[in-house]
């Protein structure tokens, strides 16, 4: 009877459940409009229009008020501090039960071999020799097994023969034993007792604990610690998965627009300094580092290209073959020729974390396909009972 049935036991989705895998579930998409883009200029953080702006990724251009980005600093540092913290305390409670450990393996040791000097151990280990040895014999009862037998024999008396020497007439064995060789057979002994006693407490355990028993409360002791070598840096709130990227207070790039007012002078603008157009999300604009001043990328490609040949008005011709190549603001002329690598790179780090060289500042899209990264996406899961 169909009415008797769920309306999940069916072998396919019906109508209404494609609706909701639609609406609902499953991993959703959308094309944003321009309503949902901000506007240029504004910071990441708060999502308002930047005040005092700096770039904080000096290779991704991601723009922030000043006050936003040192904010954000100061509580992932206090984050990272935090960690560190509970990594150190983890450090020590994972010592403190290897120490722990160490110790109940030295005093079964000691017991060990307290039982074994009193003759209450060991006993059963030669009764199961002695039973042990008949049924090799059996086993190789035939030519070719007492002959493999006999030849092993006789490289070990040989073997044993290697380590004598005579000492008038009689045979001495040599006796040789190194501090090392020492300490080797004791930390392998106390790291067999410690593998021992970390199986039967394993064995021990129960398979569904009493979660609600302080002692056997699941926690994250046995989780292994985070490597010692591992450095925390914050992490800069534009990256994304696939782009995520470090900042810092040194990589800050004061932006400097230039801005305009309105004819009204309700609203200012921020434009182009070179052919005074309105910096929107639909023109890229590109920031000169380390001066921080904001040119479209048009204006950069016809007047920031470098030099190719030497100036014929130049009198010096010394200093008209240093300029080629270089590329210089075109606000205020200062150089942003990106520097060459060399081998010194830790004495230039230490220098100036700001290298010279163009960045495009990070803008939303325009709303149409072409203009930014107009897609939305949400993960989601949809299965069928």
């Amino acid at each position: 009877m169909a009415h008797s049935k769920r309306n999940t036991s069916l072998p396919h989705f019906t109508a209404y459940e494609r609706s909701l895998l639609r609406s609902n579930w499953g991993t959703q998409r959308t094309r944003l409009s321009r309503e949902s883009f901000l506007p240029f200029g504004s910071c990441q953080l708060c999502l308002q229009p930047a005040r005092a702006p700096v770039v904080a990724c000096a290779h991704n251009g991601d723009l922030f008020c000043r006050e936003c980005a040192i904010n954000d600093l100061l509580a992932q540092r206090k984050e990272i501090k935090r960690l560190e913290r509970e990594r150190e305390d983890a450090a020590k409670r994972s010592a403190e039960d290897d120490a722990r450990m160490m110790e109940e393996a030295r005093e079964r040791e000691l017991k060990e071999f307290e039982l074994i000097s009193m003759g209450l151990e060991g006993s059963k280990q030669e009764n199961n020799k002695k039973r042990k040895a008949p049924t090799m014999e059996k086993k190789n009862g035939n030519g070719h097994g007492q002959q493999d037998m006999e030849a092993k024999i006789d490289a070990a008396t040989e073997a044993f023969r290697q380590r004598e020497v005579d000492v008038n007439g009689k045979r001495r064995k040599v006796f040789e034993l190194s501090e090392a060789e020492v300490a080797r057979y004791a930390n392998s002994e106390l790291e067999r007792l410690r593998k021992m006693i970390e199986l039967e407490k394993a064995e021990a355990k129960s398979v569904l604990p009493s979660f609600w028993i302080p002692s056997e409360t699941p926690g994250t002791e046995n989780e292994p610690a985070l490597k010692k070598n591992l450095k925390l840096s914050p992490i800069c709130p534009g990256s994304t998965k696939e782009t995520r990227h470090e900042y810092s207070l040194k990589t800050l790039v004061d932006v400097h627009f230039t801005e305009e007012k309105s004819d009204s002078g309700d609203s200012i603008s921020r434009i182009c300094p070179s052919c005074k157009k309105s910096l929107t999300n639909g023109l890229k604009a590109m920031l000169t580092k380390p001066c921080g001043h904001v040119i479209c990328q048009p204006c950069v490609t016809k007047f920031m290209t470098p030099e190719t040949t030497i100036d014929p008005h130049r009198t010096n011709q010394a200093e008209g073959e240093a300029e080629i190549g270089r590329i210089l603001c075109y606000v205020c002329e200062t150089d942003i020729t990106p520097a060459k690598s060399s081998k010194n790179k830790h004495k230039e780090e230490k220098g100036s974390k700001i290298k010279p060289g163009l960045v495009e500042i990070k803008s939303e899209g325009t709303g149409f396909a072409k203009g930014g990264s107009n897609m939305a996406k949400k993960q989601g899961v949809a299965f069928q009972c």
